[in-house]
């Protein structure tokens, strides 16, 4: 492998660690968004995922939007949060300043990485070779993972998953993708509940669908498909080094 090759995945790793700690600051500015619907009837926030996982009712609510409306002012209010949430995160992420990464010695890496190419260097041949049929291996076993995962994707994040509240007054309908549905009431029950319990088994039916969901999810499938081994090795700079014999 040429000098400039090696040069090159030096810099793409590093400006790949760098975004992605730019991302994570940025999701953790743009959590808690929270928003209202415009009647003023509920408020909800959302976690640094973009997840519902707080539901507030408005006393008087209704008066404000009728007891058969409160659905859709639950979903209005989720529409008002997460644009609130992506804008705060992009926000977030423009005012930031790339931060170096941190982990491995890059240039020692690359020299060894250098040296698996070549054949010379400190490593032995047998070492060479091993390490370069570790990381065949490991492309093979990613390009596997990619078909495997693709072909279920969009089923999974077009799939729907519903939860329901303890006492199952409130249900909840969530795609795999996390995109909110369907919210269904008990209307006989919803006439009387007290606006703190009707907000209490709301949020209990999402986190329910959630998990639900998360049970089918698309982490999962990654995770139970070839393309798990390879994720923990991408987090785990040092592992994947050790496997390709590159350290100690």
């Amino acid at each position: 492998m040429s000098d400039d090759r090696v040069d090159h995945l030096h810099a793409l790793a590093e400006e790949g660690a760098a975004l992605a700690g730019q991302a994570r600051a940025a999701e953790r500015r743009a959590s808690g968004a929270t928003a209202t619907d415009r009647a003023g009837a509920v408020t909800v926030t959302l976690d640094d995922e973009g997840r519902v996982s707080g539901v507030a009712v408005a006393p008087g609510w209704r008066r404000l939007i009728g007891s058969l409306a409160l659905d859709h002012a639950v979903i209005e209010a989720i529409g008002a949060a997460s644009q609130r949430r992506l804008e705060a995160w992009g926000e977030a992420y423009a005012d930031q300043a790339p931060a170096p990464p941190a982990g491995l010695d890059h240039d020692a890496f690359a020299q060894r990485l250098q040296a698996a190419a070549s054949g010379g260097g400190p490593m032995s041949v047998e070492d060479s070779e091993a390490a370069l049929r570790e990381l065949l291996a490991l492309v093979e076993s990613i390009d596997q993972g990619l078909d495997e995962v693709s072909g279920a994707l969009a089923g999974a994040l077009s799939a729907t998953y519903t939860g329901r509240s303890p006492d199952r007054k409130v249900h909840v309908t969530v795609t795999g993708g996390g995109d909110v549905t369907a919210i269904g009431y008990d209307r006989q029950w919803l006439l009387e509940a007290h606006e703190i319990n009707v907000a209490r088994q709301t949020a209990a039916a999402f986190r329910a669908a959630y998990q639900e969901a998360g049970r089918h999810g698309v982490r999962e499938m990654i995770a139970g498909s070839r393309l798990g081994e390879a994720q923990q090795l991408a987090q785990d700079p040092l592992a994947l080094a050790r496997r390709l014999r590159l350290t100690d």
